[in-house]
């Protein structure tokens, strides 16, 4: 292999791609050694993972030649590490809460590097939740019934890292829309959607002074809760790809599983809208598995606007080429805070 880091050329995105992948496989001897496996005759294959991080993270899949599936995750961010190590702890332990648990389940930790960002896990089949929901869509299945068990099974993985009962202060956040805000107003932070966005903020305000102070059940985050981070077979729900350690505002969970890759989850033409241009069907089915619903919660309501806040700030800048893709967000975007304004309490 070429090498890449000393020949002067700054490397295309395939080549770090593939750097990386070749640094991944190189733990792997070491780690079938310590697991006691037969680490001979594998098959390697590259899981997908956030293109922002592709140059710097790896997940691979590895068969064995016994048919046993095991999964590499590295991150190369060395300066991570007491993050990453935090992380795995919370990942850990929320396997061990689960392992009981019928329906519902984390890949066990088999492996983890004590100085590098580097783990090997159990497999977790199934196809992702945003499939499995499509193959609904195309009459193979009940998307009603499945977000049912998507909502029970976040459940359970709530009550399994629950903390405490405590009142919600949104100060901290609500610093970060203000000077945001700010920066949007004076020119220095460009955006889309200026008057919406700067709508949306002041909204936000609104929705902390009605949340301030309410009672929660909090719980550690999930931290990437989303639709293709929830894997789904005929008879468990499972939870991969970890990205918390220490906040505990559950509603965070939920608001991101609805908004993360915006427009897909919101309501489509025919459909009865529901809280934030979601379907009113998956959210009844989900709140039906939860067994509560958060839209009428004004954490969550609080937690939904913040991320929007957080979304919104990833569309191209003005000037920027749009894409397709951006454009489709931009206008989910707009309609989400349309409808958060349309039925606003009070």
């Amino acid at each position: 292999m070429p090498d890449i880091e000393n020949s002067g050329v700054w490397p295309t995105k395939v080549q770090q791609r593939d750097a990386i992948q070749a640094r991944t496989e190189a733990f792997w001897p070491k780690i079938a050694s310590d697991l006691g496996l037969d680490g001979t005759d594998v098959r390697f294959w590259r899981m997908k993972v956030n293109s922002r991080f592709e140059d710097r993270r790896c997940v691979l899949g590895v068969k064995l030649t016994d048919g046993r599936v095991v999964i590499l995750r590295a991150d190369f961010e060395e300066e991570r590490m007491n993050r990453f190590a935090r992380i795995v702890d919370h990942h850990r332990a929320a396997a061990q809460g689960l392992k009981d648990v019928v329906g519902v389940s984390v890949p066990q930790i088999l492996w983890q590097d004590a100085k590098h960002c580097f783990i090997a896990m159990e497999f977790a089949p199934g196809e992702t939740a945003f499939r499995e929901l499509e193959l609904c869509d195309f009459g193979l299945g009940d998307r009603a019934q499945t977000m049912e068990r998507i909502g029970d099974a976040v459940a359970k993985l709530h009550n399994c890292s629950s903390t405490q009962r405590r009142q919600f202060w949104p100060k901290h956040n609500l610093e970060r829309v203000a000077q945001r805000a700010q920066a949007v107003r004076s020119g220095v932070r460009p955006i889309r959607k200026k008057a919406k966005f700067l709508g949306l903020c002041a909204y936000l305000h609104r929705a902390g002074r009605r949340a301030r102070g309410v009672s929660f059940e909090g719980a550690i985050e999930h931290g990437d809760m989303h639709l293709r981070n929830i894997l789904v077979t005929e008879d468990t729900v499972s939870f991969i790809d970890f990205a918390n350690h220490a906040n505990s505002v559950p509603q965070n969970d939920i608001a991101n599983l609805w908004l993360a890759n915006c427009p897909d989850h919101l309501a489509q033409p025919g459909m009865d809208v529901g809280y934030g241009r979601i379907a009113q069907a998956d959210l009844t089915a989900f709140a039906k598995g939860y067994g509560r619903d958060v839209s009428i919660d004004p954490v969550f309501q609080f937690c939904f606007a913040m991320r929007l806040f957080k979304v919104w700030q990833r569309l191209p800048t003005p000037g920027e080429q749009m894409d397709q893709r951006a454009q489709a967000m931009a206008v989910g975007l707009v309609s989400v805070f349309d409808n958060l304004i349309e039925n606003e309490p009070g």
